[in-house]
């Protein structure tokens, strides 16, 4: 793309033309010049501040929804082949909590309930919980009623999709032995994976699961929002 400037994670491509480096935002910042276009993932403020004042247009793929959208389905489906390859059981018939009812937890349960999975859905939210009650699933608000109603030890699978630490020491200790946990959930994830690979429990953290599972998609998928924004 003439006199356009690409950033995904540590990769600066400009002009078709890929270097990988580890870039100093900041750095970068002073080799832009008014009129280019910088595309990425997750851009901090200063950076995207500092891009409108030079007369840079800056895309965050995270900031749209379309993509997020687009980007759900293998999402979904990658956190699905990550447990079959960690579990040694199979998805079919198994009980299922998923948390969180996003557009991943949305997508997600739909795939399971596909599969003949048994699904609950956590979501504090009642109307999303509504959704996901007229779409086959059971539905709860909080932990606290997954471990008060003594079914947390029927569970098989637990999928986490919300960017905020829930699944702590405490809730942990009620999960069943030889629960297959996949957190797919951004920053760093909603588990204490630490806890987790202390005391045995199969759990795995599953960061950028459509570039691993659906790379061909994923790049197509970005090709024409970048292809859009460049007419």
């Amino acid at each position: 793309y003439e006199s356009t400037t690409r950033l995904v994670g540590s990769e600066m491509c400009i002009r078709d033309r890929v270097v990988t480096a580890k870039l100093d935002l900041k750095q970068m910042i002073c080799q832009l010049q008014k009129g280019q276009r910088v595309f990425g993932g997750n851009l901090p403020e200063f950076f995207q501040d500092a891009c409108m004042e030079k007369g840079v247009s800056c895309y965050d793929y995270m900031e749209e929804e379309t993509i997020a959208v687009k980007n759900a389905v293998a999402t979904a489906e990658g956190a699905i082949a990550e447990a079959i390859c960690f579990s040694e059981e199979t998805l079919y018939g198994a009980k299922v909590l998923v948390t969180g009812y996003g557009r991943c937890g949305r997508v997600l349960a739909d795939r399971l309930c596909g599969m003949r999975c048994e699904v609950t859905v956590l979501e504090q939210e009642p109307e999303k919980r509504a959704i996901a009650e007229i779409s086959g699933c059971h539905s709860v608000q909080n932990i606290e009623e997954i471990l008060t109603e003594h079914t947390a030890g029927e569970y098989r699978f637990l999928f986490h999709t919300i960017p905020v630490m829930i699944w702590k020491e405490a809730a942990l200790k009620e999960l069943p032995v030889g629960m297959t946990i996949i957190d797919i959930a951004s920053g760093g994830g909603g588990v204490d994976h630490d806890y987790c690979q202390c005391h045995g429990i199969r759990a795995k953290l599953c960061p950028g699961l459509p570039g691993k599972y659906a790379p061909k998609t994923s790049a197509k998928i970005l090709h024409e929002y970048i292809t859009e924004q460049c007419r």
